[in-house]
């Protein structure tokens, strides 16, 4: 219950109308700038009005001001569980007391910890509780349980909620609903993905929307459920509440009735996925949960989706609890108005009373919830009657008799006690066995009859010691549970590849794992690990250890060290090490240092002793500083060393002997003044310098195929304004580098004056060039050289002039040159598949038309007067102007037939775009802010558009 209304919250907050508003009311009620005393604050409203989307975003917004934070979804259908107030209490006890959430050991009364809280200034939010009773079960009837400046957010129904709460402390804000406006700008983003209505739908807009109760979940709805339909479809729907308000003689349509309209107006198949997830799977992960229908429903589960649930940011089904009570409303209808197969949501039931029901063959999701004292046997017989059974839940249940042959369309089966005669059947559908929590389990069955086993859930199988063999079999198992299965380590001694990837709960590495002597490797990316145990050492055999994204994790073992004759690679990217213990210098075939992100301040001062290195990453180590040990030098088989946005403050002269060095990457080590000779072999180059004083001589390298010189980032060159800095600005601004980088050449150059530069390299494939120094820029290339060049990133306010570009470009980007007028003719191009020109000064694109293989061009905040010869772009797939002040019209576009995504925006010149009726490919179609944004044809077009994306 914990993701379904809260995160169902979230992807709506940023289109609420007005919630802003709303939440400035909240928070000045909840006087955060009161610290001696709790505050309660009760949100009230009827349902579906954006009570817990207004909780959730005033909860995101002030949640960093407290010591701890906690977040109760669904309190009142939580409480319908006998146990329901210990589960809420135990999950504020996690949160506030930061202690494993999912850990099943874990149980506490909240008495125990009071003494804790008053200690602490928390935020915690009970969202939808109706009785006074449970609310003061749950925090206190006197708030007095936490510490001063705590507050406290309650949602519900009940305008009373906090009437015997002492006035002083408690607020109430009451939730009302959208006004006229606000409704019809929450409708259009939701069917139309603008803020207004389409050229066609203002009026049926306007009638649907008039006649809702204008609470923000049904007009969520209706407006997702209209998105990409007809105007026929729509006319049908103005209709259907039409009808609903002749019925029952009201003047608007509510929130339950339209949630009704929607449903009934699904297909069969849609209306079989949105029973599953109302009434079974709302907040279970979208991946398994797939596996609830077979593939031909897939398409019309996108459809369901979009207006009745959601997949969450944990890639959950969402679904509002409104939707949620009308998919058991329909369930609990004896008779349906659509002949859809019967299902079937059963609780506390006698095996007996199954086989009584009449229609059982029909039925194809059966689940059974019976508490810790109910008694249920099962027969075979029991389900020879239910073929079609895809979806199987039964707890504290038992069985006898010979089950083969009994469940052919299973598909996904959850039991929480060992049923060994089911387990040991052949399954050959079955995609999903869920075994959480069955306490007897000590091996795993046979899983030879699972084929197609996707997902195996093993959770809470505290007596579980061994996997059975035929596990390996499985070959479409992706994602398989063991988490708390402490006892699950002796089978393991033959275990060679131990992979946690994400495994939060994994705190602690205990010392035996160094009883897995055959493994050779141990991935535990993501983890909460803290510490790794001496003992690792012993892991004679391990050849990759990877660390990655353990964010708690401050150092190594000096133990490391005893691998040296097994550790190949070693990543500690993303921890919090901030040294690397002495003995890494006898791990003398590592080949792979991986350390990007860390916190690591120092290179190890014998590093020259790893003399097998191949690899070494520390890009974005921001403390790493100081200089690069001279010892480097021994490094021979060092192909790449990757240095980016570091602290980096120089490089040994002694580099240049390092002989297989390929790729050398320096990009934002800002503390660089001078590079010294680089080793010849380099074929990639990246350097950036706010500090560069001097660049070495590159004539020599002449296996460069990538190269990147930047002395500033080139985000810094865009003027703060759309509007391009004048050029004395310009050249005002950069004059301090003129005189700073007086010895900057570039390959094989040959310096023509102060400014001016060559470049020379055949085999260069990719060159961007951001010096501030440059103001001419030429390709020289020798009668045999056969340029390979591609791509070409130019930037930098001074540069004025560029020779005629190479005929092999395939990318040209252009960004920020404020004083580059004029290019060379681009006609020989033949082979330029993407051009962007941003924030340049270029009036004129001198030979478009000889683009013929060009697919994209995008221009924004450039002079461009004109693109004469655009029109015979037939290649063209993407065409995307912006601010373009100067460009007043545009060649007939009639011909651009595979044109797919076409944009002008804030483009104030342009009052005509013709040929938009003849461009019978366009997918994505934006025209803004510009005077052509009105025409007819423009409408006309952008209807034509969401017709054909409706038909895909």
């Amino acid at each position: 219950m914990e993701t379904s209304d809260r995160n169902y919250a979230i992807a709506a907050v940023q289109n609420i109308v007005g919630i802003d508003d709303r939440i400035k009311h909240v928070t000045d009620l909840l006087e955060m700038e009161v610290n001696d005393e709790v505050r309660i604050i009760g949100i009230y409203g009827t349902d579906g009005i954006g009570k817990t989307t207004l909780a959730k975003a005033v909860y995101d917004q002030i949640s960093s001001c407290f010591d701890r934070c906690c977040f109760l979804a669904e309190v009142e259908e939580t409480t319908r569980n006998p146990h329901g107030i210990q589960i809420l209490h135990n999950k504020m006890i996690r949160d506030i007391l930061e202690r494993d959430r999912e850990d099943p050991s874990f149980d506490g009364r909240i008495e125990i910890f009071l003494h804790v809280f008053r200690e602490m200034k928390v935020l915690i939010v009970v969202d939808d509780v109706q009785k006074q009773s449970h609310l003061h079960a749950i925090v206190g009837d006197q708030i007095h349980w936490f510490g001063l400046g705590s507050r406290i957010i309650v949602t519900s129904k009940n305008s009373e909620i906090l009437k015997e709460y002492d006035l002083g402390k408690a607020r109430t804000y009451m939730v009302r609903q959208l006004e006229n406006g606000q409704a019809f700008e929450l409708f259009c983003k939701y069917a139309f993905r603008m803020q207004s209505s389409v050229h066609g739908y203002d009026e049926l807009a306007n009638h649907i929307v008039n006649a809702t109760v204008k609470l923000p979940l049904a007009v969520e709805v209706i407006g997702s459920f209209l998105r990409g339909k007809s105007v026929e479809e729509w006319k049908k729907m103005e209709e259907l509440m039409k009808q609903s308000l002749t019925s029952s003689q009201k003047t608007m349509v509510g929130c339950q009735e339209i949630l009704d309209i929607c449903y009934k107006a699904l297909d069969p198949k849609q209306k079989h996925i949105f029973l599953d997830i109302a009434c079974f799977i709302s907040g279970v992960d979208a991946q398994i949960a797939s596996y609830m229908w077979p593939n031909p429903y897939l398409p019309s589960f996108d459809c369901i989706l979009m207006p009745l649930a959601k997949i969450g940011e944990n890639n959950e089904l969402q679904m509002h609890r409104l939707l949620r009570c009308l998919g058991e409303k329909v369930l609990d209808q004896e008779e349906s108005e659509d002949p859809i197969p019967r299902k079937f949501y059963m609780r506390d039931m006698v095996s007996n009373a199954v086989s009584r029901e009449e229609g059982m063959e029909n039925v194809e999701a059966l689940c059974f919830d019976l508490d810790d004292h109910a008694s249920c046997t099962f027969t075979a017989g029991d389900f020879e009657s239910m073929p079609c059974i895809r979806f199987l839940k039964l707890d504290n249940a038992k069985v006898s008799g010979d089950f083969a042959g009994a469940f052919p369309s299973l598909r996904h089966l959850r039991i929480d006690t060992v049923w060994v005669s089911v387990l040991a059947l052949q399954m050959e559908k079955l995609k999903i066995l869920n075994l959480t929590g069955c306490s007897d389990l000590m091996i795993t069955p046979d899983f030879s009859g699972y084929k197609d086993l996707e997902i195996l859930i093993l959770e809470s199988c505290p007596r579980l010691v061994k996997l059975d063999s035929s596990i390996g079999h499985l070959k479409r198992l992706v994602s398989l549970n063991l988490k708390f299965c402490s006892q699950l380590n002796s089978y393991l001694k033959q275990l060679q590849i131990l992979i946690a990837f994400n495994c939060f709960p994994l705190v602690r590495l205990p010392g035996s794992i160094s009883y897995l002597t055959a493994l050779s490797i141990l991935s535990l990316d993501g983890a909460k690990i803290t510490e790794l145990p001496s003992s690792l050492g012993e892991m004679l055999n391990l050849k990759r250890l990877s660390l990655r994204d353990c964010s708690y994790m401050q150092e190594l073992p000096d133990s490391i060290g005893r691998m040296g004759s097994s550790l190949e690679e070693l990543d500690i990217s993303a921890t919090s090490i901030s040294k690397l213990p002495n003995s890494i210098r006898y791990l003398q075939n590592l080949r792979v240092l991986r350390m990007d992100s860390s916190f690591v301040r120092a290179f190890p001062g014998e590093i020259g002793n790893l003399t097998m290195l191949e690899e070494l990453h520390a890009s974005l180590c921001r403390s790493l500083k100081g200089a690069i040990p001279s010892d480097i030098k021994r490094l021979h088989h060092l192909r790449s060393l990757t240095l980016g946005h570091s602290g980096i403050s120089s490089l040994p002269s002694e580099i240049c002997r390092v002989s297989s060095l390929h790729t050398l990457d320096l990009l934002q080590c800002n503390e660089i003044e001078v590079l010294p000779e680089l080793p010849p072999s380099l074929i990639c180059l990246r350097v950036s310098s706010k500090r560069m004083k001097a660049i070495a001589l590159l004539k020599d390298l002449k296996e460069l195929e990538e190269l990147c010189l930047r002395d500033e980032d080139p985000k810094e060159h865009r003027s703060p304004s759309k509007q391009l800095m004048p050029e004395s600005k310009g050249r005002q601004l950069f004059a301090t580098w003129f005189s700073r980088l007086r010895n900057v050449e570039l390959l094989q150059t040959t310096r023509i004056d102060q400014q001016s530069f060559s470049i020379s390299s055949p085999k260069l494939r990719k060159l961007e060039l951001c010096l501030s120094q440059i103001m001419n820029l030429h390709f020289v290339y020798e009668p045999t050289d056969v340029p390979q060049l591609k791509k070409l990133t130019l930037s930098g306010l001074s540069l004025e002039k560029v020779s005629e570009l190479p005929k092999t470009l395939s990318v040209l980007s252009i960004r920020g040159c404020s004083s580059l007028k004029r290019l060379p003719t681009v006609q020989g191009l033949t082979n330029m598949s993407v051009f962007e020109l941003y924030h340049s000064a270029i009036e004129e694109i001198e030979g478009l038309e000889g683009l013929k293989a060009l697919k994209r061009l995008d221009i924004s905040n450039c002079r461009i007067q004109n693109l004469n010869g655009i029109d015979q772009l037939t290649s063209l797939r993407s065409l995307i102007l912006s601010n373009c002040d100067y460009l007043d019209n545009l060649p007939d576009l009639s011909n651009l037939m595979l044109l797919k995504i076409l944009e002008i925006r804030q483009c104030k010149m342009i009052h005509q775009i013709e040929g938009l009726e003849d461009l019978a490919s366009l997918e994505e179609l934006n025209i803004s802010e510009c005077p052509a944004e009105y025409l007819v044809e423009v409408q006309n077009a952008l209807k034509h558009v969401m017709a054909r994306s409706r038909v895909t």
